[in-house]
């Protein structure tokens, strides 16, 4: 049985999927822990006469990025999970590898689909299978809904 559960989030529906798959699993983990990693280097900005700092920056990520996690934290905390929420900001697979480990995760959870940082930045493709050979715990791959459904016909 899983009892720590890591699921990575970047914004996108498909990354949303897997935060709504552990609901469906049939365990009961003592811990879902909800990672929004934001990908980028922050230094200071220029804007309009007035320089943004790096500190300020990732202040104003931190909040953002919180405020988004909390719907699906609760939805989650209805059904009974107990859900941990961090923000983190970097490489996206060293981030989710140095999550996986502080947490010693049983399981990581990532959504499938075409969004995203885990699209966008470096592939799915390539993120699950690097990512299964540098943590310990099993690497799952959620589909979103309606593509979840269409590759179920298609199979049968």
């Amino acid at each position: 049985m899983y009892e720590r559960i890591l699921i990575p989030l970047d914004g996108s529906e498909e990354a949303e999927a897997a935060a709504h798959e552990v609901v469906h699993l049939s365990m009961n983990p003592e811990v879902v822990h909800l990672q929004l990693v934001e990908n980028g280097v922050m230094q200071s900005r220029q804007l309009e006469g007035y320089t943004t700092y790096a500190d300020q920056i990732h202040d104003a990520r931190k909040r953002s990025g919180e405020a988004y996690l909390q719907p699906l934290r609760r939805k989650l905390e209805a059904r009974g999970l107990r859900v941990e929420v961090s923000v983190t900001n970097g490489a996206p697979l060293h981030e989710v590898i140095e999550r996986a480990e502080k947490l010693d995760a049983d399981l990581v959870l990532l959504g499938a689909g075409e969004g995203g940082w885990l699209r966008r930045r470096i592939g799915l493709s390539h993120i699950a299978p690097r990512l299964a050979k540098k943590v310990k715990a099993h690497v799952l791959l959620v589909q979103e809904g309606a593509k979840h459904q269409e590759a179920l016909q298609r199979a049968a």
